[in-house]
């Protein structure tokens, strides 16, 4: 039977054969842990990211769960992520701008 949770200001339906729902911005940051670019297949990947308040929490944990073998596939990823936050900063709008500047924290 579905039970409704409270997480965040949302509430969520759930139950014990689903998986618990993840936010659009930890899906996103999970697109640049692969080894493809995540751009490849939304053209506004990096608009729609820097909009989206920054997980730093989960963002870290990604981060220092890599060996540097991981680390190496994903670099490109890596460096466009800092590369559009660098971008970022020059923008006019004030929640990209915000965002950028938590990510490298």
């Amino acid at each position: 039977m579905a039970q409704t949770e409270k997480k965040g200001g949302l509430l969520r339906k759930s139950s014990a054969s689903k998986k618990p729902w993840k936010e659009k911005v930890v899906l996103m940051y999970d697109e640049i842990f692969t080894t493809e670019d995540p751009s490849k297949h939304n053209p506004r990947f990096w608009e729609e990211l820097f909009l989206m308040k920054v997980n730093l929490e989960y963002l870290e944990g990604k981060l220092e769960a890599l060996d540097g073998e991981e680390l190496m596939k994903i670099k490109d990823n890596i460096n466009s992520l800092f590369q559009h936050c660098i971008q970022a900063l020059g923008e006019e709008h004030p929640i990209r701008v915000v965002n950028a500047l938590q990510v490298p924290q």
